[in-house]
């Protein structure tokens, strides 16, 4: 049977793909400087919160280029996180009280997915972002007693389930501009990225929350 070039198109294609998907396709780092906090402590009470920011952001990304200016961009960010929270309750009622005090440390993954736009080297990017919160550990302690018999008991507190982050998924919006340096397969990606996150461990005023609008320095290198 004689191949004919109509008929060693398909295969011609499969031969290829793997080379054009490898020009398409870069993989690369990213690491960074978060420049707001990760959480913002409001005035509502019952609860008194202090949050320390872990200054660092790394992760690892992936670019999907369609056209020489057009492409997708995905990340996975990570950020080390941490709260103290103190809540005081008592009833007036019948004189029963309860103390907590907890530290609480954890880890928080950023899930964004971007459309990217270049105008030569410098470029701009948007698009949504999930955040998952886990696993996190709090210890401390709870004491639950009364006024009228004047008993009290304390006992420790070791979860993984906090009140504040019984809810683990957060979806956001993203957006980012920088501009991209180097020559060859190595390329330097220093950014600045915003993100609003669209839900929250709680509202506006709340004791403890993330800080609605986020940004970050980010350096990324694409291989």
């Amino acid at each position: 049977m004689v191949m004919t070039l109509r008929s060693l198109r398909p295969l011609l294609l499969v031969a290829l793909l793997p080379a054009a998907w490898s020009q398409s396709f870069r993989f690369g780092l990213k690491a960074g400087v978060p420049i707001t906090e990760y959480f913002e402590m409001g005035s509502s009470t019952p609860g008194a919160y202090s949050a320390a920011t872990r200054r660092y952001t790394v992760g690892a990304s992936g670019e999907w280029r369609l056209k020489p200016a057009l492409g997708f961009e995905a990340d996975v960010l990570y950020h080390r996180m941490g709260y103290v929270g103190i809540v005081n309750t008592f009833n007036r009622a019948n004189g029963d009280y309860s103390n907590s005090a907890i530290d609480v440390k954890g880890n928080s993954w950023d899930f964004p997915v971007m459309a990217k736009y270049r105008f030569g080297r410098p470029y701009v990017a948007g698009g949504g972002v999930l955040r998952y919160v886990g696993p996190v550990r709090g210890r401390g302690e709870l004491t639950t007693g009364s006024l009228v018999t004047r008993s009290s008991t304390t006992v420790p507190l070791d979860t993984t389930e906090p009140s504040e982050l019984r809810k683990r998924f957060y979806p956001g919006l993203t957006a980012a501009g920088g501009i991209e340096i180097g020559a060859g397969r190595l390329r330097l990606l220093p950014e600045l990225r915003y993100t609003r996150w669209t839900a929250n461990i709680g509202g506006p005023g709340a004791s403890l929350r993330f800080a609605p609008n986020q940004v970050e320095f980010l350096l990324g290198m694409l291989f």
